[in-house]
């Protein structure tokens, strides 16, 4: 991704990217370009963005340090000192949920870092001054553009209570500053661009905080359009052309970069061990120097190492001239055997052909990259949303260069709705709009309550695969053990280490086996003896349907492997299977076969040679895809069944139910999920239609076991035991890597198996060659002879290496191909070829250079998802911050018996600088996104169900109520102030305690019009020189309403002065769908029985009124509704905080109602504290 983002506290302001630019910042005006190139340092900031006027600047003003402190320290006016909406707070420490401190800065701004491709810094980093000027401008058109897309589409601020309304701004305010290199002296051309939390509201001009939640969601959209901008930029100026790469390590990361730089050149500009492998042979030239001969293969790992430590400096305060960066950055490719010159060349005015404009695609053509738009995120997700669509849509039209940034737009605005009509919406538009709409009321072309990023999409094929295996859960038809089969089996089948099952296995085990449905689930978290209840059903099952009737499939080759060896029966990766089943295998075998049928018809009846071999061919080729049919009666095990993707399981599914076999999909959704769409897995379990495993055996000390499922569940509160047993390390990212290895090492070393987890596979580099190197000068690993891997180490005599692909045509001494992820020991180096032995089976195997180089790493570190499905006895995890999620953190720190650490890494290995260190996160704080991020995907139709019940909740509905009455009550307000004190009015309105003061008047004037005017006319004739009117009008008018706080109840007979057609249009919509909600609330409440219900009825006993009764199970079904009370089985929940003053005020008259319908003497009025005391501003302000 090539655009970044990050938070900017107040307190930071943007010292570093002051400390590296140029020193002359006291002039407006930019600098020259040939400052640029002579310079110590990087260019003055420039001010950005739509929003400039509200602080009297304009696009293209050098950023100063004065102006920068002002609005990004002080959210002040950088000339009257005027504070911008409310001022920066000081840090502050609140409790998080879990009771646990945390320190909160003000959020100033956003840093969005924007870095040209790779291929791009390289060209730049090569090319001659006149060059490097077009490429640095194509960049700053790119963002530049990127920010006016963001201002139209994404920046903008929330409005009323729970920022319930999305409202437009006037735009942006922001500084970029350009930077030329990376950490590591890297060419990296790259802008720091700094929005400032601070825009100007659109209805009022009044200073609010903008969305940051719609702006990081809409950041990988946002990263592809700014790609597209760049590329289309170089196209019109230096005549450029791209391509697709891919990177050896990962084919799910292809990006897009310029025809004519070489994958050679961007790894010697991109990959710190580049710079390590310069400092190595400076360090063996100065011993070649000394000792007149070149040094032993020990001794150069252990300049390597050196090298290794040395290089890690951090980058001076104040950087290179330009010009000289260039000269090093040309010397460099020059000693790697490239000619710059020769470079350029290649890559610049190549291009021939001319560039879009938007009337050149036809609405055909649209509709079809649509297509193909959707198809390929639907391959992905479950369920998406615009921002997704537009990513994807960018992707897909990465080589369709445009002729201006208005034409790319356009083209990605019109497939991405194209491909939004061809998806099935999970949450609709639920308002009308009027045209003539103002601009409280509409954002972006529909209501202020519907931003269109926020909608959400599916497919029909997905639905349709969710039924389709739903279906078959429900479907009791198919083949079952017999009872005295299923109980005999399972009460004396016994553990490899002689136990019996346990209760849980052997209940899980019977509910499978007897169940008849054509497919079942058994869930299972780490540890709990997944594989061992397996062994017991096929032992069942094979009693009942004999020797073979049970087969697996797992996702991967390696681990479908492991299951055959487990459980000893015949198994193949799902890919595999559906390949040769219903894919590519099969439609290859049926086109021979046909065309063999039909040869053989059109054989003369003499021709018997020619027609016996294509009988033969037939029958051959039959009985060939007869294997890839399941067997009926078959029980057919998927193992890790969360990580099949939804797509690849209802086509087994389908398999099975025209064979007449059974499906037992196993595995964990708290463990990994699939790389595609998915979430099956769990949508089953949370409708408990899976039977469960709950038994913990794996950990030898018991407080580990409960700590796993709380780590599971994401309670952050369990990072204090893991404390607490010492299972914890913090610090320096280095520091981290350091402690991980050294407690990994000194485990292997001590005969311990043990696994070194780390979170990317830049980092599993690194502790590889660290592993290396220890083994070479422990004698264990012969440096001398070695070989090429695809990690661009080396490995020798020793060496431990891992295989990164499938290959059936590479088979082992027994026989079996070799998988991915199969760990082996090199034996021999031999020409062209290593041996070495599988460290599983033992067997023996022969791997050529070729695939040593494409498809092989050393296999001393891990990432953690390489990990699961591996139990060791000590498990070592480096985290480092926004790399993992809980699933994954969940997965690493439950793969040891004995124990299991976490290196957690205060910093990110991969930023730059530190730009702001004081929101640099604790190691609690990490954990605690961690186990905040849940990457499982949910179904389509569970998101489905949650959007339909979340539209017309009442807490929406009255939130956007709130909302427009709010609208309502602060004109009617104006107009009433500007009649009794017209010169009054804009103070007022400016005033950070409107909000608060309008509330006030609505609820006032509903008690009483005419002694809230009164109220008024007597403050505005005895007022005198007050610091802040509108906060006294608040005052005065809140003591008329303080004993009657509006509830849903009769909110919809608030009388409420609308002069606005549009808003009374809007307030009318949203009224009707209230009074639909309250009487389909009620209605249900009556008809259905949830224990919050039971715990009412028996608080009202068995004599209450049957009329009075039905009349309190509404009113707390609309209580519960209103509020949210989802998770209580209490009948309304337990009493609010007290900083909930409304629903607290609600909770206790309804809890009268409840004393009272009950016959229950009347309590102590004292009990419930009347909070209306603290009401200052009661989250009414828009």
């Amino acid at each position: 991704m090539t655009m970044s983002i990050a938070r900017l506290s107040a307190q930071s302001g943007l010292k570093y990217l002051f400390k590296s630019t140029m020193l002359d910042d006291l002039a407006r005006t930019p600098p020259d370009t040939v400052s640029y190139y002579m310079k110590s340092g990087t260019p003055q900031g420039r001010w950005l963005g739509s929003g400039l006027d509200g602080i009297d600047r304009s696009a293209g003003d050098r950023v100063t340090e004065w102006d920068a402190k002002a609005i990004f320290e002080q959210a002040a006016h950088p000339d009257t000192g005027a504070t911008l909406g409310r001022p920066h707070g000081e840090p502050t420490v609140v409790q998080r949920s879990q009771g646990l401190p945390e320190t909160r800065h003000a959020v100033a701004g956003f840093d969005l870092t924007f870095s040209v491709p790779k291929s791009v810094s390289a060209l730049w980093a090569l090319s001659t001054r006149h060059v490097q000027d077009q490429i640095l401008q194509a960049h700053h058109d790119a963002v530049n553009e990127t920010l006016r897309w963001l201002e139209d589409l994404v920046i903008h601020t929330r409005a009323g209570r729970n920022g319930i309304a999305h409202v437009g701004t006037h735009g942006a305010i922001a500084a970029a500053f350009d930077h030329w290199e990376s950490r590591s002296g890297d060419p990296q051309l790259h802008t720091h661009l700094v929005i400032a939390n601070r825009v100007q509201r659109i209805t009022d001009d009044a200073w609010v905080t903008l969305d940051s939640r719609s702006l990081y969601k809409a950041v990988v959209a946002a990263s592809e359009h700014y790609n597209g901008l760049l590329f289309d930029a170089l196209h019109q100026s230096l005549r450029t052309n791209t391509d697709i790469r891919i990177p050896a390590q990962s084919t799910h990361n292809p990006s897009q970069q310029l025809t004519g730089i070489d994958d050679a050149l961007i790894r010697e500009f991109s990959n710190r061990s580049r710079l390590i492998d310069v400092e190595t042979d400076r360090l063996v030239a100065e011993w070649i120097e000394e000792h007149g001969s070149r040094p032993k293969a020990t001794t150069t790992v252990k300049l390597r190492q050196q090298a290794t430590l040395s290089t890690r400096t951090p980058k001076g305060d104040v950087g290179a001239p330009l010009h000289e960066l260039s000269a090093r950055w040309r010397k460099r490719a020059k000693a790697r055997g490239l000619d710059p010159e020769a470079v350029v060349a290649a890559t610049i005015n190549r291009s021939r052909h001319a560039p879009f404009h938007r009337g050149d695609l036809t609405p055909d053509w649209i509709d079809a990259v649509a297509l193909v738009t959707r198809q390929r995120v639907a391959a992905k997700r479950s369920t998406w949303n615009r921002w997704n669509l537009i990513a994807e849509g960018e992707r897909v039209c990465a080589e369709v260069r445009c002729a201006t940034a208005a034409d790319r737009n356009a083209l990605i605005d019109a497939v991405a709705s194209a491909a939004e009509r061809q998806s099935v919406p999970l949450n609709e538009y639920r308002y009308s709009t009027p045209l003539d709409a103002e601009t409280d009321l509409g954002f972006a072309r529909h209501s202020v309550f519907e931003f269109h990023g926020s909608r959400l999409f599916t497919d029909e094929a997905t639905l349709t695969f969710e039924d389709e295996i739903l279906a078959a859960r429900n479907d009791d038809g198919g083949p079952a053990v017999r009872g005295d089969v299923t109980f005999d089996v399972l009460a004396s089948h016994r553990t490899r280490g002689g136990l019996e099952l346990h209760q849980d296995q052997r209940a899980a085990a019977a509910q499978v086996l007897l169940s008849g449905n054509r497919l079942d689930a058994i869930v299972g978290p780490a540890g709990t003896g997944k594989t061992t209840t397996l062994d017991a059903i096929k032992s069942a099952w094979e009693a009942e349907f004999g020797a073979g009737s049970v087969v697996g499939l797992a996702p991967a080759a390696a681990s479908a492997e492991v299951l055959a060896r487990q459980l000893a029966m015949t198994t193949e990766n799902v890919a595999k299977w559906l390949h040769e089943s219903v894919g590519t295998g099969a439609m290859h075998r049926a086109a021979l076969f046909s065309e063999a049928e039909k040869r053989l018809g059109s054989l003369p009846h003499d021709e018997f040679v020619g027609a016996t071999r294509l009988v033969q061919a037939v029958a051959r080729l039959s009985a060939e895809q007869y294997r890839w049919r399941f067997r009926p009666r078959q029980l057919v095990i998927i193992d890790e069944a969360s990580m099949v993707s939804t797509a690849q399981l209802a086509g087994l599914v389908r398999q099975a139910c025209e064979s007449d076999a059974k499906i037992l999909m196993v595995g964990d959704p708290g463990q990994l999920d699939s790389i595609d769409a998915g979430g099956v897995l769990g949508w089953l379990d949370r409708q408990n239609k899976t039977a469960r495993l709950s038994t913990i055996w794996r950990f030898r000390q018991a407080w580990e076991q409960t700590a796993s499922l709380r780590l599971r569940d994401g309670d952050i509160s369990v990072l204090t035991d893991y404390e607490r047993n010492d299972r914890i390390r913090y610090g320096t990212y280095l520091d981290m890597l350091d402690r991980a290895y050294s407690g990994w090492h000194e485990d292997v070393l001590s005969g311990r198996l043990s696994i070194l987890i780390a979170p990317d596979n830049d980092t599993v580099g690194m502790l590889n060659e660290r592993a290396q190197a220890d083994r070479v000068v422990q004698g264990t690993v012969d440096a001398e002879k070695t070989l090429a891997l695809r990690d661009g180490l080396r490995a020798g005599r020793g060496d431990i290496i891992i295989a990164r692909r499938n290959d059936r045509s590479i088979l082992d001494e027994h026989g079996a191909f070799i998988r991915n992820g199969a760990l082996l020991e090199v034996t021999d180096v031999g020409k062209g070829q290593v041996r070495a032995i599988r460290r599983d089976t033992g067997a023996s195997i022969d791997l050529d250079a070729s695939y040593l180089e494409t498809s092989v790493e050393l296999g001393y570190a891990t990432t953690a998802h390489r990990s699961q499905g591996l139990t060791v006895d000590t498990g070592h995890t480096v985290v480092t911050p926004g790399r993992l999620t809980r699933e994954l953190l969940y997965v690493s720190m439950t793969r040891g018996r004995s124990a299991n650490m976490a290196y957690v890494s205060e910093n990110d290995p991969d930023e730059e600088e530190t730009l702001d260190p004081r929101l640099r996160s604790t190691w609690r704080q990490i954990l605690g996104e961690v186990l905040a991020a849940e990457g499982a995907e949910r179904s389509a139709h569970e998101v489905q169900e949650a959007e339909r019940a979340h539209a017309d909740s009442l807490e929406r509905l009255s939130r956007e109520y709130d909302y427009l009455a709010q609208i309502a009550a602060g004109l009617d307000l104006a107009r009433v102030v500007a009649e009794l004190a017209p010169e009054e009015a804009k103070a007022l309105r400016i005033s950070p305690s409107w909000g608060a003061a309008v509330a006030s008047w609505r609820r006032a004037t509903n008690v009483s019009r005419t002694s809230a005017e009164r109220v008024l006319r007597e403050l505005f004739t005895s007022q005198d020189g007050a610091r802040d009117l509108a906060a006294i009008v608040h005052s005065r008018l809140r003591r008329l309403s303080s004993g009657m706080p509006l509830t849903s109840f009769d909110a919809l007979n608030e009388d409420l002065v609308v002069e606005r057609a549009d808003l009374n249009a809007v307030l009318t919509q949203v009224k009707h769908r209230i009074r639909d909600r309250i009487e389909f609330i009620g209605n249900a409440a009556l008809f259905e029985e949830p224990e919050w219900k039971r715990d009412l009825l028996a608080q009202l006993g068995a004599d209450v009124d049957p009329f009075e009764c039905a009349s309190v199970v509404r009113d707390a079904a609309v209580y519960r509704d209103r509020w949210g009370v989802a998770d209580s089985d209490l009948a309304i929940g337990t009493i609010p905080d007290e900083y909930e003053w409304e629903q607290r005020l609600q909770w206790e008259t309804l809890q009268r109602t409840i004393r009272e319908v009950a016959r229950i003497p009347a309590i102590d009025a004292g009990e419930f504290v009347d909070q209306r005391v603290a009401l200052i501003n009661v989250g009414w302000q828009l």
